[in-house]
């Protein structure tokens, strides 16, 4: 688990099946959809699956996989990653879900052996929302998303915002990890937060992580 401390969450789903689950991030799955062309997805806690149906438009085959027997649908399976043969699909896709997950570390290495070629992940910057969500666990600065997803092969972060209509390349991920520990700390959050407001929209500290995973 990264050193992100861990708290208690409510549980997604637990008021309906609808609660946690809202479609907030389709445009997250609209951006996605450019590395699955023709390609077989997964997409890793795939909830109400709305995104799923993005993803479909685009892959050869798109199946979504939870944990809610109430999810259950023809392209959703309820199984536990553990019980998905390795690589098996040749993307593995997961928006916003690893906040959600106790054995994090698990969960990515999970994801990893049942692609082929590639994981998309996305996740809050926990620079920018503390965490303030009532059903994550925890939030990651980019530099510790970058960090749990390396072990796996070439990572090539982006930043946005949590609906997915405003993303960018991080070309420069030293500085832009700078940035994000010039922001966290107390003697210089409030001067970094002002000059975060005047840079272009494309070099700021934005609230959501992402990051694609080239294997091997």
């Amino acid at each position: 688990m990264m050193e992100s401390a861990v708290r208690q969450a409510r549980i997604v789903g637990d008021l309906s099946v609808e609660a946690g689950r809202g479609p907030g991030q389709l445009l997250w799955y609209e951006f996605a959809s450019q590395f699955v062309h023709g390609k077989t997805v997964l997409d890793a806690g795939c909830g109400l699956g709305e995104g799923l149906k993005t993803l479909q438009q685009a892959a050869r085959e798109a199946i979504g996989q939870d944990l809610d027997p109430r999810l259950a649908r023809p392209d959703i399976m309820i199984k536990p990653l553990q019980e998905i043969p390795s690589k098996s699909f040749d993307v593995v896709t997961s928006i916003d879900v690893v906040e959600h997950v106790e054995q994090d570390e698990d969960f990515i290495a999970q994801l990893c052996r049942i692609a082929r070629d590639a994981v998309f992940v996305t996740t809050p910057n926990w620079t920018i929302t503390r965490c303030q969500w009532p059903y994550h666990l925890r939030e990651y600065t980019p530099k510790q998303l970058e960090a749990l997803l390396k072990p796996y092969g070439t990572v090539q972060l982006f930043k946005g915002n949590s609906s997915g209509s405003v993303v960018f390349s991080v070309h420069h991920p030293v500085g832009y990890h700078l940035g994000n520990s010039l922001r966290a700390a107390p003697i210089t959050s409030f001067v970094t937060r002002c000059v975060n407001r005047l840079l272009p929209t494309g070099s700021r500290i934005h609230g959501h992580n992402a990051a694609l995973v080239r294997l091997g």
